[in-house]
């Protein structure tokens, strides 16, 4: 009896109650009668029950009369098959009788009764009796059922990302998370299963080791999303990683390793592409502008106004082409890493005033005037010249493209904490909202306005972006419907000196 009651032991109210029964056995242990069966089941902190040879109710505790809902008449006329006919052919029921035919000890753990609530249930048989203690687990299987179906999930969610995720320990040990889903923590000594660990330098090069390992520090130290590109030599040629590492737990981080050879090879390609075409349509273009100035300066003799009007025309559209292929050969150059700044301390306003000299003649033919507002002479600005110059026209021109015609563009100076900004202001219908998280990209433009004609390369603004981040500045915008203002900010100069930087 005492084993008996040790495996009942979890359905107990708690220890004391326990310990209790263990008492009335131990005082009562030549004598089993029905009272000592009806003190134990009173001790239960689960519903309890104790049946006859006849499968009649002898006994229910508190618990059980609460969860059962039938009457106490119900419960001494009748025997159990009648008053749930429907556990005969289920589960719980084939277990009663097969406990007291065999005259075991039956523990159904996990049984879904017909009204489809989960229980965990005990019998157990002795000479004129069956006791069953019974526990309704339906919360804890709802959220076992919840886990496992999160878990199949997640598993199938990560057979389908082709990328390889590891979780790395601050150790240096890793662990294959699409292999291993179902470990939630690390051990201490990193023994906490029969997991295949990895070393670090299985999956990085040698080369990178160190670099990897300080951004992994960096990434659980200060909680933020790293990624970085490194490469192997393999038998097969080189191989380009794109890494990524985010925290995941106080002493790990999540890498996600995708192979990018395959785009590094097109985007090899594409720049070869880009600089072979450029360079190779920059010389023919160079010379057919030159042609065509001599013509219309009359050097194959005088020319008829029709004549002039088609040569006009060619050399308009030759200067739009050499324009494009400069935007071409200037995002190579800055994919290379082979362009360079001459970096000069400069007045901002002279430079934007050559700025706005250089596009009266553009902005005359939209009917639009442009309006300098504020050139303070005393902003110093350290930039390359032409650089900042070619960011300025090209704000310029976008600005007048889109300003409705017989209004203006207004440039404006001005300070901003330790910075001194350009502002540049259009009267244009703003910039459309679908394009706005694009706006930035190469080759993304916007509706063009629909009382003008206007083109582009979609070059311009990214172009821009570079050159002024490359200046140590920043470029944003302001944009609502009844206009557009963009901003250059750029460290200001306090006196004549050169500042130095990443020049």
């Amino acid at each position: 009896m005492y084993e008996i009651l040790e495996k009942i032991k979890p359905f107990f109210k708690d220890e004391e109650s326990y310990f209790a029964a263990k008492q009335v056995l131990i005082e009562r242990e030549t004598i089993f009668q029905e009272d000592i069966i009806y003190r134990l089941a009173g001790m239960m902190r689960e519903a309890a029950f104790v049946l006859d040879e006849n499968w009649h109710y002898l006994f229910i505790n508190d618990i059980a009369k609460s969860s059962i809902k039938k009457t106490e008449d119900e419960l001494r006329n009748f025997d159990v098959w009648t008053l749930f006919p429907e556990i005969r052919e289920n589960e719980i029921g084939k277990a009663m009788l097969r406990a007291r035919a065999e005259k075991k000890n039956i523990h159904l753990e996990q049984t879904q009764h017909i009204d489809g609530r989960w229980y965990d249930v005990m019998f157990i048989p002795l000479s004129n009796y069956l006791i069953v203690f019974s526990r309704e687990i339906s919360s804890h299987k709802k959220i076992q059922i919840g886990y496992d179906s999160i878990l199949s999930k997640n598993n199938a969610i990560l057979a389908a990302i082709p990328d390889s995720l590891y979780r790395i320990h601050v150790s240096g040990k890793a662990l294959d998370y699409k292999k291993y889903p179902e470990v939630l923590e690390w051990d201490e000594e990193l023994k906490s299963g029969d997991w295949e660990f990895l070393d670090m330098s299985e999956l990085f090069p040698s080369s990178d080791l160190e670099r990897i390992k300080k951004k992994i520090n960096q990434v659980i130290d200060e909680n933020e999303l790293v990624t970085l590109e490194y490469f192997r030599d393999a038998y097969d040629g080189r191989k380009h990683y794109e890494l990524r590492l985010s925290k995941s737990g106080p002493f790990e981080a999540l890498a996600i390793l995708r192979d990018i050879s395959i785009r590094k090879k097109a985007e090899q390609l594409k720049n070869e592409f880009i600089s072979v075409v450029s360079h190779e349509l920059r010389t023919p273009l160079t010379s057919i502008k030159g042609a065509i100035d001599l013509l219309v300066g009359g050097v194959a003799g005088e020319l008829n106004n029709q004549a002039k009007s088609l040569l006009n025309i060619c050399k308009k559209n030759t200067l739009r082409l050499v324009r494009f292929v400069t935007d071409l050969l200037d995002i190579e150059s800055l994919d290379s890493g082979n362009i360079n700044f001459d970096y000069r301390t400069h007045k901002l306003a002279d430079i934007v005033s050559h700025a706005i000299e250089s596009m009266r003649t553009f902005s005359a033919q939209f009917h639009v005037e442009i309006d300098f507002v504020n050139p303070d002479p005393n902003y110093l600005v350290f930039v390359d010249e032409d650089r900042l110059h070619q960011c300025i026209t090209n704000l310029i021109s976008n600005a007048v493209k889109y300003t409705p015609k017989h209004s203006n563009v207004t440039v404006e100076l001005g300070l901003v904490e330790s910075n001194v900004f350009l502002k540049i202001t259009d009267k244009g219908p703003g910039i459309d909202p679908d394009v706005r998280l694009r706006l930035f990209h190469r080759f993304v433009q916007g509706p063009p306005p629909k009382d003008k004609l206007v083109g582009g390369s979609g070059l311009g603004l990214p172009i821009t972006k570079a050159f002024v981040e490359q200046m140590l500045g920043k470029i944003y915008y302001e944009s609502s419907e009844s206009g557009t203002s963009f901003f250059i900010e750029l460290p200001r100069v306090t006196n004549r000196q050169e500042i130095s930087g990443n020049q």
